[in-house]
């Protein structure tokens, strides 16, 4: 059984942090994007549940190279809004677990700023 999707409690956050920037759970399209992955863990309480987290920050410059600056502050962005919003329905806590590091999309042939944090929310 899975605890409350808190899905929708971070597209909303990470939106209203970065307006203009697609961010979703389906790799959205642009040069400059967020592409999020959610995995439900262990119940750490009867009433709680973890979820990890990954923020995948693309910033593509026209040559197709990373725009370093721009996906670190993207990912500083999105991960500082997550934890502001930690003591929201359905979230109740909220830590980075690693990152931003830089690592290569060898589908896309580009680089992009990846971290994750761990989420707990509510069970049902």
């Amino acid at each position: 059984m899975l605890g409350l999707d808190p899905s929708t409690r971070i597209l909303s956050t990470l939106q209203d942090a970065l307006p203009g920037v697609p961010a979703g759970f389906d790799m959205p399209a642009g040069a400059r994007k967020l592409f999020l992955t959610l995995s439900a863990g262990a119940y750490t309480t009867p009433v709680t549940q973890r979820w990890t987290l990954t923020v995948s920050a693309y910033s593509t410059t026209p040559a197709g190279i990373l725009d370093h600056t721009d996906a670190q502050s993207m990912w500083l962005t999105a991960a500082r809004a997550l934890l502001d919003a930690r003591r929201r329905h359905p979230l109740c806590d909220a830590e980075v677990q690693a990152g931003p590091m830089t690592t290569h999309d060898t589908t896309l042939g580009t680089d992009y700023v990846y971290g994750s944090l761990l989420l707990t929310g509510v069970a049902r």
